[in-house]
C-alpha cells in the first residue's frame, strides 16, 4: 500500500499545484467550452503531470549541462531498446488524443502530429540538461504515438470530428503545457518533500 501510495504521489504529486491553476486558467480564458469539457482538462493535467515525471523532468537545481545523444535512428534492436520504443508509443497516445478532443483546431491529423513532434522535440531539448539521453529514436516513436491518439480520439467522436480553425487554441494548449512543467521544475519536488515529512513516507 505504502507503495503504491509512493507511485501516486511520484506521478501526480505536481497536480496538487498545477491543477487548480490550470483549472483556473482554462476556465477564464476558455469558459465557454471548459463548462463543458472541464473533466477532460482534468484528465490531461494528470496524464501530463506524469508524462513529464516518467520522462525525467528534473527540478531546477539538478539540472546540468550533460549531453548524451544519439542522431542515428533505429540503431539499437536490443529487447530492452524495443520495449523502450513501445513505451515511447504509448506514452504519446493520451496526447494525441486529447488535443482532438478537447480543441477543434487539432482535429486535422497534421495539426495534431506536428504538435506531438513538437513535444517531444521539447522534451527531447530539455534531455540534453539531463541524465536522460536525447534520442531520434524516442522523437519518432512519440510522434508515431501522438498519430495513433489521433486515430483513437476519431472513434471517441465519431461524426463529430469536425475541424475548426482556432487560432488561439495553440496557445492555450501552450500555456498548460507552461504551467504544469513551471510547478515540476519549481514546485513539485520541495512540496513532495513535505508531504513525504507529514506522511512519514
Amino acid at each position: 500500500m505504502e507503495t503504491l501510495l509512493l507511485i501516486l504521489l511520484d506521478w501526480f504529486g505536481g497536480a496538487i499545484v498545477s491543477l487548480p491553476l490550470v483549472m483556473l486558467m482554462m476556465s477564464w480564458i476558455d469558459r465557454k467550452r471548459f463548462s463543458r469539457k472541464w473533466g477532460w482538462i482534468i484528465l490531461f493535467v494528470l496524464y501530463m503531470n506524469a508524462m513529464l515525471i516518467i520522462i525525467g523532468m528534473p527540478a531546477y537545481n539538478y539540472l546540468v549541462w550533460d549531453p548524451t545523444i544519439n542522431w542515428i535512428p533505429f540503431n539499437d534492436f536490443s529487447m530492452s531498446n524495443i520495449l523502450g520504443m513501445i513505451l515511447n508509443i504509448v506514452l504519446f497516445v493520451p496526447f494525441g488524443s486529447f488535443l482532438p478532443i478537447y480543441f477543434k483546431h487539432f482535429r486535422k491529423v497534421q495539426i495534431t502530429v506536428l504538435a506531438g513532434f513538437l513535444m517531444s522535440l521539447s522534451i527531447e531539448i530539455m534531455q540534453l540538461f539531463t541524465f536522460r539521453a536525447t534520442d531520434v529514436d524516442d522523437l519518432i516513436m512519440n510522434t508515431i504515438g501522438a498519430l495513433a491518439g489521433y486515430g483513437i480520439s476519431k472513434i471517441i467522436l465519431g461524426k463529430n470530428h469536425n475541424y475548426e480553425r482556432e487560432d488561439k487554441d495553440q496557445m492555450k494548449l501552450f500555456f498548460m503545457i507552461l504551467v504544469i512543467g513551471l510547478v515540476i521544475v519549481f514546485v513539485r519536488y520541495p512540496l513532495m518533500e513535505l508531504l513525504y515529512e507529514f506522511l512519514n513516507l
